[in-house]
């Protein structure tokens, strides 16, 4: 019996494993048909097929073991090329999508018609993953943690075939937590469904608790504190501003004497009298230097006198020369620079200040300990010590004195000469060459081997992203690194996806995480400090069921999710504060005490403000005013001229006034911190009536 040697196919399956290993420019993998590989050979013709093959792997197949074409898998049994008839194109083949008869933890390549790695049932999964119960995705192959909801565990939903935590109307919570907004909650402990879904705990500048189904205080969100213990104003001091709390409740600002204290960042500050300081931080002796005379402190704390080689004084809180260093003279008078001349090399002056040194013919003057010598002209030296010739070398052509004296061009196996005062090297021997430039060395790189230098100097191999240039034979090629993958099938950009951290691939290309986290090639549930938007979440990390609230202009659904209570246009957080200010309250007058209208820790910001009607009566009835009423916005770090009636216009009442404004909303920058606000009038007894104002913050 005659055989075909089929080398070609074995060599073509062994092209189609998989390597981390890429040759630039190499051959990419082929498949190999094997059914059109052998089409109705003769028995008596031996055809030899074995391109680019090792000649060890070779294999006799018979060429009469099956027939030509095939109508049923019975004329298939014993068939080398697969026990299946695929009737369509009349061949034997390994199997058929349509009739799967492959291994449960393989499938049946429709193109190939061959049993490939990949589950097909869930019995291709068992033992995959040891602890965790397996299923097999039928859609991609790939043994998952789960494909529907009812794979996983009460409290779980199936996403992105992963179990995660989560609930619905068909998937409950186990005993003794509720199904709120998707989660699986304890209503007892849970602060954004506290006793019930969606009953949340609201704390004036306070995190908030929820203990047995009741909202409580847990602690104070800095810088404010409880300092009243008492929980129905929540914390209500500010400890970063108040000098009687300051930093913490209870710790007031102790007195120092000639000092004035202060509050400023949660930390005491304290004022020193003029020409004084507190340079030791002891507060129990006060500002104890007088920074006009210390040469430690001269002018301020620390500012310790130390004029470059030079003793130093402190006169009237500016540092002066006392003494020069010796071999160093103060010559251009300046002692913010102290003895600046170095009078051991300098030219003009050379030994002491003014004192200058005279050239030479070809020669140009020195000096050196604080005598002049004669330097000679760039390019030349004088080798001979014998100032009768002068410089006599040029020592930028000289081999024996090339750039200084004795210095002599030698270079092993090759050339030397000198040009411009630099040893030149010879041509190199044949696959070595003088990449890096330095003489020093020689030809130092071995071109048929060097990744940065490969066949020849600075033609570096490619280095795709984590990956390891390789030469050989000065030709180049790469490996990828550890922990790296080649997920978008491109070879330009090399291993570009970190598998450790990549969502997208995390672990091995295309397992994409649910959660949009991936750590340490494993997926991870969705958390609030995770940097990405997921979970019940209104923006990144914060909003929605347990994550922090959220700051200004940041993405929200409700009041509850920003931190300073206000859900604003386009859904974003925002902050929102009413003004009223009464005139006759707020009046800074003659006749009256004052008590101007505050609002602390305003953000700072764009703001849009809206004029509202005051009402009220404008006149008292015993004093009538010269003239009527106006309308406008008095505060002293708040200016708003758009919403002012107009000047030396006066109305009967408020409310003409109010009706009178060009427009009743304006934009406005508020610089932040604490927005202060009155009226001002020669006689306020006479007066009645307010402004009223709302501001919105704005986002970018």
């Amino acid at each position: 019996m005659k055989f075909l040697r089929w080398s070609a196919f074995f060599a073509a399956l062994a092209a189609c494993s998989e390597s981390n290993n890429a040759v630039v420019g190499g051959r990419t993998d082929a498949t190999v048909d094997t059914a059109d590989a052998m089409p109705d050979v003769s028995p008596d013709v031996a055809l030899d097929v074995a391109p680019d093959v090792s000649p060890d792997v070779t294999v006799d197949v018979p060429v009469d073991t099956g027939p030509a074409r095939c109508f049923s898998n019975s004329e298939c049994a014993g068939n080398p090329m697969g026990s299946v008839c695929d009737a369509a194109r009349g061949r034997c083949v390994q199997c058929l999508a349509a009739a799967d008869t492959c291994d449960p933890a393989q499938h049946c390549d429709d193109a190939s018609n061959t049993c490939v790695a990949g589950c097909r049932s869930d019995e291709g999964c068992a033992g995959s993953d040891a602890g965790v119960a397996r299923r097999c995705d039928t859609a991609t192959h790939a043994c998952v943690e789960c494909v529907r909801d009812e794979h996983c565990a009460a409290g779980s939903l199936c996403v992105g075939s992963v179990c995660v935590p989560g609930c619905n109307d068909t998937r409950a919570c186990p005993t003794g937590q509720s199904c709120c907004g998707g989660a699986c909650i304890d209503p007892q402990r849970n602060t954004a469904h506290c006793g019930a879904c969606n009953r949340a705990c609201m704390t004036a500048n306070a995190s908030r608790a929820c203990t047995n189904g009741t909202c409580t205080v847990a602690t104070c969100t800095a810088p404010f504190g409880d300092c009243d213990g008492s929980a129905t104003n929540g914390c209500e001091v500010n400890t970063l501003t108040d000098a009687s709390h300051c930093g913490g409740c209870g710790m007031a600002c102790a007195p120092r004497a000639n000092a004035t204290a202060s509050c400023a960042a949660g930390r005491c500050d304290y004022a020193c009298s003029t020409g004084f300081a507190d340079c030791d931080g002891d507060p129990s002796n006060g500002c104890e230097v007088d920074t006009r005379a210390s040469a430690s402190h001269c002018g301020a704390c620390g500012r310790a006198c130390s004029l470059p080689n030079a003793t130093a004084a402190c006169v009237m809180g500016a540092c002066a020369v006392s003494a020069c260093a010796a071999g160093f003279g103060d010559c251009d008078g300046n002692a913010s620079n102290g003895c600046e001349t170095d009078t051991r090399v300098s030219t003009t002056h050379c030994g002491g200040c003014g004192m200058a040194c005279a050239g030479g013919d070809n020669a140009l003057p020195g000096c050196v300990t604080g005598r002049c010598v004669i330097a000679c002209v760039a390019g030349f030296a004088d080798c001979d010590g014998s100032a009768a010739n002068g410089c006599e070398v040029d020592t930028r052509t000289s081999a024996g004195n090339c750039g200084g004296c004795g210095r002599s061009c030698s270079f092993m196996g090759a050339g030397a000469s000198c040009a411009g005062g630099a040893c030149v090297l010879g041509a190199c021997d044949a696959g070595l060459a003088n990449c890096d430039g330095a003489m020093a060395n020689g030809c130092e790189t071995d071109t048929r081997t060097s990744a940065a230098n490969c066949g020849m100097c600075g033609r570096a191999c490619p280095t795709p992203a984590h990956a390891a240039p390789t030469c050989a034979g000065s030709t180049c090629g790469y490996t990828c690194l550890a922990g790296w993958g080649d997920c978008d099938g491109s070879a330009t950009n090399g291993c570009e996806t970190d598998l450790a951290v990549t969502a997208a691939h995390c672990g091995r290309c295309g397992n994409a995480c649910g959660s949009g986290v991936c750590a340490g090639s494993v997926c991870q549930a969705p958390t609030c400090t995770d940097g990405v938007r997921n979970g019940t979440e209104s923006d990144v990390d914060c909003g929605g069921g347990a994550c922090p609230v959220c700051g200004l202009c940041r993405t929200c659904r409700v009041n509850a999710d920003c931190a300073a209570g206000t859900c604003g246009e386009g859904n974003l957080c925002s902050y929102r504060t009413e003004v009223s200010i009464d005139w006759l309250t707020t009046c800074h007058g003659p006749d009256n005490t004052p008590t101007d209208v505050t609002v602390t820790g305003v953000p700072a910001g764009s703001y849009t403000v809206t004029a509202l009607a005051s009402g009220g009566t404008v006149w008292s009835t015993t004093i009538l005013p010269g003239q009527g009423w106006f309308w406008n916005i008095t505060c002293e770090n708040l200016a708003v001229p758009e919403l002012a009636t107009t000047s030396g216009v006066y109305y009967a009442d408020a409310a003409a006034a109010f009706a009178a404004l060009p427009r009743t909303t304006s934009t406005v920058s508020f610089a932040g911190g604490t927005l202060r606000c009155y009226f001002s009038d020669s006689a306020c007894r006479d007066n009645r009536g307010g402004v009223r104002f709302r501001m919105d913050r704005r986002c970018p």
